[in-house]
Parts: C-alpha cells; sequence; structure tokens
C-alpha cells in the first residue's frame, strides 16, 4: 500500500472517531509522521501515531521506493489502556473495511 492512502485511511479514521464522540487533535502533521491526541467521553486521553522509517527506504526503481511504516497507540503507563485498544481495534477494523473495497494488486518477487 502507498503512503497517501494510508495517510488518508488514518484520516478518514479519525474522523470517524470525531463522530463516535472522541476529541481529535492533531499533533504533528508532516511526511512520514503523524500524530493525533485522541481522548474520549471519560477525558482518557491516548495518542495515535504513524512512523514512516526513511533512513532505511531502499530504491525500486528511479520513481519508487520502499521502507517500512510504524503506528501504534502510545498511552501513560497502566493509564487508558481499554481506550487505547479500542482505539487500535477501531483502526484496524476501518482499515478492513476500506481494504475491502479497493483492488489491491501485489507484485512478488521470485528468485530465479
Amino acid at each position: 500500500m502507498d503512503l497517501n492512502t494510508f495517510i488518508t485511511i488514518y484520516q478518514e479514521f479519525l474522523n470517524e472517531g470525531r463522530a463516535k464522540g472522541w476529541m481529535v487533535e492533531i499533533l504533528i502533521e508532516e511526511f512520514g509522521n503523524h500524530l493525533a491526541s485522541i481522548t474520549n467521553q471519560d477525558g482518557i486521553e491516548v495518542e495515535f501515531f504513524i512512523e514512516l522509517d526513511l533512513e532505511n527506504d531502499v530504491c525500486l526503481s528511479e520513481k519508487t521506493r520502499q521502507t517500512t511504516l510504524d503506528y501504534g497507540v502510545l498511552r501513560k503507563k497502566g493509564e487508558g489502556d481499554f481506550f487505547a485498544k479500542e482505539v487500535l481495534d477501531s483502526f484496524h477494523h476501518y482499515w478492513a473495511k476500506k481494504l475491502a473495497k479497493r483492488s489491491m494488486s501485489f507484485i512478488v518477487h521470485k528468485r530465479s
């Protein structure tokens, strides 16, 4: 999946969270790095992040580079565990729902 598609799904997910009553504040929004503070109705806050590993990318062609993308939910130790799991599970559910509507293609490299 390309970065722009993943970021679009992330942004749509945050909008869906707002519709659920979560308060969402964008803290960082720059190429490869995104951080949002998400607070539920009980005042429990977690941070959802996306981080692109720009230091370890691989050149596939003149116009295509490949690297890893990490994402997850940060919380204070011992606090917000259930809400953090709810946010991450909701993101995975939203992502799966969006992917089901898209036709995906994959490139498989086999050694000869």
